[in-house]
């Protein structure tokens, strides 16, 4: 083997891995929904189908293939939910050799929470704000319209607007880690609050629908958090100075003797 070869070899073994790693995650995830087409589907389709059930309205589509299009997009969200237990050990046996013992533990937390943090935002998004907003929005463009909400307009406006939030209530996590890492400390957050107004606004504007009541109910929970994440990062900064402090001292007493 030629140096060439031997210096990118541990790159193409890692290449390697991954791509068995992202084979086996694509295998779950087609399993899962396969499992879910088969086995939960009309399960599904009823708890996605909830809030919109709840307007009295019917849904249609206008094209041969949307209806079963729509089918599928909602076999594809219960396997992702089924698979995501192996997609996220896939990730973890990829990710966790390379960190030594304590990264590994911050790495499992972080994971952890984040994944609660996730899942708390879809659901707060879902039972509690999915279903006023779609009720104010047809309210308000009045009853000389008549809504006829196509399956396909009604799956993209739900991903658009739940997943959106999901990633919203990753701030706190977001905050922690930054924190610890030593790049934002809380008199920064407290300092830039008023330009943290304008992004959110700004965020929120992107990452929903384009009308100012979702752009609203999703800068709202967003401006929550950062306050949650301001508090949070005042008590991680003054832990790790105490710390640091501690470790002063220790290494003062070290160079006194």
């Amino acid at each position: 083997m030629s140096e060439l070869d031997e210096k990118y070899a541990p790159v193409m073994e890692h290449l390697d891995e991954l791509r068995t790693r992202l084979i086996r995650c694509a295998l779950a995830l087609l399993l899962g929904m396969c499992v879910c087409f088969a086995l939960f589907q009309q399960q599904l389709t009823d708890i996605v189908m909830g809030p919109f059930m709840a307007l009295d309205q019917e849904m249609i589509y206008t094209q041969f293939a949307e209806g079963f299009l729509f089918q599928l997009k909602i076999a594809l969200l219960g396997g992702v939910v089924v698979a995501s237990p192996i997609i996220i050990w896939q990730i973890m046996r990829f990710i966790l050799p390379a960190l030594y013992s304590n990264e590994k533990r911050v790495f499992l937390l972080m994971t952890f929470f984040g994944i609660v943090l996730f899942v708390g935002g879809v659901c707060f998004g879902y039972f509690l704000v999915l279903e006023p907003i779609m009720q104010t929005l047809i309210r308000l463009a009045g009853t000389d319209l008549t809504p006829m909400i196509t399956a396909n307009s009604y799956m993209s406006f739900v991903l658009g607007f739940l997943i959106p939030f999901g990633l919203v209530f990753e701030i706190p996590m977001v905050v922690y880690f930054l924190t610890t890492v030593g790049v934002i400390t809380p008199d920064m957050l407290t300092k830039n609050r008023k330009y943290v107004l304008l992004v959110v606004l700004i965020i929120a504007a992107m990452l929903t629908p384009p009308d100012i009541v979702s752009q609203l109910c999703m800068a709202a929970p967003m401006l929550f958090l950062y306050e949650v994440g301001i508090q949070i990062s005042r008590f991680v900064y003054k832990r790790k100075m105490k710390k640091q402090a501690k470790q002063e001292a220790r290494e003062a007493k070290k160079n006194n003797v």
